[in-house]
């Protein structure tokens, strides 16, 4: 969105100059720059188009700040200052050039910055002030050696004196500050812990250009991750693997927490055919300060297997991988002894258990093209299969998302992942199903994606066994379109108890939220069927952070 945002800017911007440059102005010998308003558009131009070439960039960042604040203040003199003097309303903000640069221009970059992008650190506010009282003692400097009158009567000093010119400056800086301020203001931290959102199967996260557009936490509803950080949370969002397996995904998460190049491990890439390292993230990590960082993390669907690797390895390493590797070319992440830094744990909507969704199609004593449903919810049910498999680029099978989500096999994966003593875990399941008068299952259209539909149907009325021996009964039914509700609660045998609010919460113990209505994606944010998600993640990480106080 920010990047649709600024391409409008850019063309309104351009729009606008060839308008004013058409005509013959007495201050184009100065460039046109002569005019706050000219140098405030020019700037905030540039800034909107480095965001559409660059993304979100800390130096884009930046240069948007100086640039809309400088818009604002271009905006506030004409309304409260000029048009009051009797500069006329319909000439100064609704013809020719006026009407993009004094209106539409600094109120869509305002807007798009305060909902739409990163912002740049408050640290920066004397920027806009420092360039606007740069312009201003220009302008005076040239009124004075008479080779400018104004351009804005309180540039005048030869007109109204020293005295009142000091005071039009002053007055001036204090309001560019004020401006700066507004725009660039975000609650200051409520906590000193960070948290790390991380995708599920086929995702994708901050490291990836389709997040400018529909961001994968908060969807068509913006993004939670900048909603977070506005009010004092400091988060983040990862971007791995889309299809690969929980461990490749781990590694790779580590590698954007702590800014290295992806190790995927000697080992397991000998084992599993793939090359040993993946993409340098050292120039980009997510986290400035990871050694010193306390973290939660926070899981969507396959994302909650990953974070749940991803602890496991941080904590006691990887002894297949110490064993494999010389000393020296041991990744840390395999070493271990990360046990002060995972604060917490939570899965949202996670095939913690694995899913019937993958299982009941090798059921042979399930024939599910036996099973009715409309007609319609045909339409549309292939997207989830195409959309989330693999392309099979020489890896053996079991370093895929799709072999982890089996039952059999995300059950084999629990038994190697550690409920740590010192980490509080929650876990969140939803579903779409309910019953119908005759007491059968059934997805709620008006709450699940169309192309979830189908396969909920058959979902909800699957029993049988996996190839494991493991029974699939009744109370697998219940589902969001994707992931079976029992399966999304905590890891079968591990301690667990009902969430029932913050007060004597330990750790060592997962505790499972009661289950929310919703399909797969409406902890993202929904698709078609949106979901306002923004409270629940505040209200979510408010818990987290109120954990860590005395």
């Amino acid at each position: 969105m920010a990047r649709i945002l600024n391409f409008v800017i850019v063309l309104l911007e351009a729009s606008a100059f060839s308008k004013y440059l058409s005509k013959k102005n007495p201050e184009l010998r100065w460039g046109g720059l002569i005019y706050y308003t000219q140098l405030s558009n020019v700037i905030a131009m540039l800034s909107s188009l480095l965001l559409v070439i660059f993304g979100q960039k800390h130096f884009v960042e930046v240069i948007r700040y100086l640039g809309v604040s400088m818009l604002a203040m271009t905006f506030f003199v004409i309304i409260c200052i000029l048009i009051p003097m009797g500069g006329g309303v319909k000439r100064l903000l609704f013809s020719g050039s006026s009407l993009c640069h004094h209106l539409i221009c600094p109120v869509l970059s305002v807007l798009s910055y305060l909902f739409a992008e990163d912002r740049a650190s408050l640290g920066w506010i004397w920027l806009p002030a420092v360039v606007t009282l740069a312009y201003g003692l220009i302008m005076v400097g040239l009124n004075v050696k008479g080779k400018v009158d104004g351009p804005y009567p309180f540039f005048q000093v030869k007109r109204q004196g020293v005295k009142a010119t000091v005071l039009w400056m002053t007055a001036l800086l204090v309001a560019i500050c004020l401006l700066s301020f507004g725009v660039g203001y975000k609650k200051p931290a409520q906590t000193d812990i960070k948290f790390v959102f991380v995708h599920g199967l086929s995702g994708w996260g901050s490291y990836d250009l389709q997040n400018e557009f529909i961001p994968y936490w908060g969807m068509t509803g913006g993004s939670v991750i900048r909603y977070l950080n506005n009010i004092g949370y400091e988060s983040v969002a990862a971007s791995v693997d889309p299809t690969g397996s929980a461990w490749d995904r781990a590694c790779e998460l580590y590698a954007q927490l702590t800014g290295k190049r992806v190790d995927y491990g000697a080992e397991h890439s000998a084992r599993c055919n793939h090359e040993r390292f993946g993409r340098d993230y050292s120039k980009e990590p997510l986290l400035k300060d990871f050694d010193k960082s306390r973290f939660v993390l926070i899981g969507h669907s396959f994302g909650g297997a990953t974070i749940r690797v991803f602890s496991e390895i941080l904590k006691n390493g990887s002894e297949a991988e110490r064993a494999y590797a010389g000393e020296g070319e041991l990744s840390d992440f395999f070493r271990g002894g990360g046990s002060d830094q995972l604060f917490a744990l939570v899965t949202l909507a996670a095939p913690t258990n694995g899913t019937t969704a993958y299982d009941l199609y090798e059921d042979e004593s399930f024939d599910p093209t036996k099973v009715s449903y409309p007609e319609e919810y045909e339409k549309n049910s292939g997207a989830v299969s195409s959309a989330t498999k693999a392309v099979q680029d020489g890896r053996i099978k079991e370093d895929y998302a799709a072999f982890d989500m089996h039952i059999d096999n995300a059950l084999a994966l629990n038994e190697k992942i550690t409920t740590f003593e010192d980490v509080y875990y929650f876990a969140v399941p939803y579903t779409a199903t309910k019953k119908d008068e005759n007491g059968e299952l059934w997805p709620d259209p008006e709450n699940m994606e169309g192309m979830f539909l189908k396969g909920s149907v058959i979902m909800s009325r699957y029993t049988g066994k996996t190839k494991g021996g493991h029974v699939i009964d009744e109370t697998w039914q219940s589902n969001d379109g994707l992931v079976n509700e029992v399966s999304a609660k905590a890891p079968f045998g591990a301690p667990s108890l009902d969430y029932e609010g913050q007060n004597q919460m330990k750790t060592g113990i997962w505790y499972v939220f009661p289950t929310r209505f919703g399909d797969h994606m409406a902890p993202q944010g929904g698709l078609s069927k949106r979901v306002n998600v923004k409270p629940f993640y505040k209200e979510l990480v408010k818990m987290l952070a109120g954990l860590s106080e005395p």
